[in-house]
Order: C-alpha cells, then structure tokens, then sequence
C-alpha cells in the first residue's frame, strides 16, 4: 500500500509541473487530481494526534479521478486518495470509487441509470464530495453531520446503485438507491462503542442499504430539499469466548469488569438507522444550509457472557452561511451540535475515564478560502468547541487526558487540475 501511495504522489507532483488543466486521453477520457497541505494548530486536545498539539503539518491528501466515456450512455470512473491525518490515517492509498455507470432510460423528463462496483454515497449535501477540498465549505465538512470517524464506512458501497431524474410541472426530483458492503473500520467503531478498543475481536463487513431524494421546486429555483437514509449492521467476529472472560475474571475479581468492561466483550450486534433531513437555499451572493442527523442505534452487547442491550437516538444538526463576495473568495460561518444520546446530552454511559466528554459537541467555526492564482487555493479555518464527540479518534487516545473545551487552527494549500 505504501507503494501505492509513493505511486499516487510521484504521478500528482508531475501532473503538477505542467499548466494543463486536467489530463485529457483521447476524446472520452480525461483524468483530475489534486494536492492538499494543511497546517492544524490544536492546543487544548490532541487533534487526530499529540503532534497538532504544539502544530503538525501531518495533514495531506492526494488524489487521482479518472474516467473514459465508452458510449453516451456507459461510461467507467474511479478515484484512489491517500490521506494522511496524524495518527488517525496514516496515508495509505485506498480506493474511493471504481464503478461502471450505465444509464439505461432518458427522455426529456425523466432519466435512469445503474452503477456497479464501489459507488460514492449520496448521504445529505457533503458526504459524497467531502474528500475533494474544493468541494468542502472550508478545511471539513459539517463534523456534527458527517462523522469523521466512519468517514470511509460512510462515504460509499461495494455493490450496486440505482438512480434518476424525474421532471414534473418544472419541478425537479433526483433520487438514488443503494445496497451492499463496506470494510468497516474496526478500531474507529470501538472507540465510538467503547471508547477504547475491545480486548479481543474485529468488527466484520458493514452492511448498508440507503436512499437519497432531492427536489428542487418550480416556485423556487433557489432552494434545494434533500431526505437522506441510511440503513446498517455490523457484528463483532471471533469475540472472547465466554470462558476465557470467566476465566480472565476470576483471575482479576469483578471491579475489574466495572473499571474496564471492553476487556470482557464477548459479543456485540449493532444496527443503525441514520437519517438526515437537508435544505440549501441561495440569494445572490448567499448560500444558507442547514441539515438535521437523527441515529437510531440498537446495540447488542455481551460482557462476560451477560447480556448488556441497549438502544438509543443520536441527533445533530448544523447552520451554515456562506457569503461568495467574488468568483476567487468564499467566506463561511457554521454552528454545529451533535448529542451522542439526545436523551442525556452529558453522554452518560458514553463517556471513558479520560474523555468524560465524548457524549457530545458543540461549535462553531469560521474560515474562507482564496483561489489566488488558477488551480491554486488557500483555506483557512478556526473552530472552537465545546465536547469532544466529533475529535478524530487514534491508537492510544484512550491514554489522553482530553480537555472539554477545545479550539483547533488551520491553514491549508490544494492544487487541484
């Protein structure tokens, strides 16, 4: 993987030296990319590493998209990112899509199609562009709604995806379903679960089935309405058999149980139910967004061989207002919350000794962007936060000691053909 990534870098820093604005093949064929550096000052809490903490420049993404039109209707598209955050990614190139798209119907009012492979993700506004830097209002995307730490999980689906368009009184609907799996990162979801990593056992494939709707009415051109759900499951495999915990048990005594539950997990079943309501409305040089996230998670869990069932609601939600005073700048302002269990804002049973903070998160942030020269872009962002439920997870966070209050800096440069 490593050498993908040296492959991934060496072919954008050329791409780089030359003017062109994308890589053309032939008439059908082109290939973009791009190059992001950032800069991120955090410290109060240790952001996705201790190194932010006196400043890292330990945030890159690179990233190569590709396609070739074999007929209007059947064409293949793929991109391969690397990203490297600190100690919570460490830059390894991963595929993000490669997929067949054949669209099957098309008319003047109605259009439909199919894409097969690994397929993007159609989840509110953001999730399906949320790894191209020029398609971020700022350095992230919303962190209350798009959830850094199941980015990958999220962001798309090994299987098949159905989609189209339906034109009705110059009112305009697109929709998408999609089905299949996804690698699930075992360690990021253990932590959310835990906040810490289980003794024994890795989460296996994710299962996931979604819809995406959005509408844009006749009356008003300017807004735009999306509904957005996402359905999932996902079982811990090859778990502590239950007489190794009774065995580990009676070796450590049953505080031991209490103090340090996720060294006795013997099983856990979680399903998901993620749904987000989305509205964007423009007016000259305005754009105004705001989504609503609503989670229901049903968690199946087992210490010890005792069963410890739970269920509850995650809910979040954000404003944003970006102003667009030239082609070249964008500036923005965004008010965020996110409540692990909306029915115990404090987090509750969610919270681990060195993080009592992790069961929500409150924010604001503010930045802008600056297109000074073509292809070349600067970004730069301040967040200050309260919670730390949506502060990027790593090996050895657990060892922390993590601050409720929190503030996070960024400047960063993106080349992008």
């Amino acid at each position: 993987m490593r050498k993908l990534s040296s492959i991934v870098l060496g072919f954008t820093a050329a791409v780089i030296m030359t003017p062109a604005a994308a890589l053309e093949l032939g008439r059908s064929s082109e290939l973009h990319g791009f190059v992001n550096q950032a800069y991120v000052y955090s410290p109060d809490n240790p952001y996705a590493g201790t190194d932010a903490l006196n400043g890292s420049v330990k945030f890159r993404e690179l990233g190569i998209t590709g396609f070739t039109e074999i007929s209007p209707e059947f064409r293949l598209a793929g991109q391969v990112i690397s990203r490297q955050r600190d100690e919570a990614d460490d830059g390894d190139a991963r595929i993000d899509f490669l997929l067949a798209d054949y669209l099957f119907y098309s008319n003047m009012g109605a259009t439909a199609g199919v894409r097969i492979g690994r397929v993007k993700n159609n989840v509110g506004f953001y999730n399906s562009t949320r790894d191209i830097p020029s398609a971020r209002p700022g350095f992230s995307v919303p962190d209350s709604i798009y959830l850094g730490s199941f980015r990958d999980s999220m962001l798309s689906t090994d299987g098949i995806n159905f989609y189209g368009s339906l034109l009705f009184h110059d009112n305009q609907l697109s929709w998408e379903f999609f089905a299949g799996k996804k690698d699930t990162e075992s360690e990021r979801l253990e932590y959310y679960l835990y906040g810490i990593p289980v003794g024994k056992g890795e989460f296996d494939d994710l299962s996931l089935q979604g819809l995406n709707l959005n509408f844009v009415p006749a009356a008003q051109r300017s807004l735009k309405l999306g509904f957005s759900l996402l359905d999932s499951g996902v079982d811990l495999d090859n778990p502590l058999s239950v007489s190794d915990a009774q065995k580990a048990l009676f070796m450590s005594g049953p505080a031991d149980v209490v103090a340090n539950p996720h060294n006795y997990v013997t099983g856990t079943r979680i399903d998901v139910l993620f749904a987000v309501l989305s509205a964007q409305y423009s007016f000259r040089d305005w754009v105004i967004t705001a989504e609503y996230m609503n989670m229901f998670s049903d968690l199946e869990l087992q210490i010890a061989g005792v069963d410890n069932d739970r269920s509850n609601t995650t809910e979040a939600y954000y404003l944003q207002v970006e102003w667009l005073p030239t082609p070249a700048t964008t500036w923005f302002a965004r008010y965020e919350e996110l409540y692990l269990d909306k029915d115990d804002h404090s987090g509750g049973d969610l919270i681990s000794a060195n993080n009592p903070y992790r069961g929500f998160g409150k924010g604001w942030s503010l930045g802008g962007k600056w297109m000074f020269y073509p292809q070349w872009t600067v970004t730069g962002q301040a967040s200050f936060n309260e919670g730390t439920a949506w502060l990027p997870s790593y090996n050895g966070m657990e060892n922390d000691s993590i601050g409720k209050y929190w503030n996070y800096y960024v400047v960063s440069l993106t080349f992008q053909f």
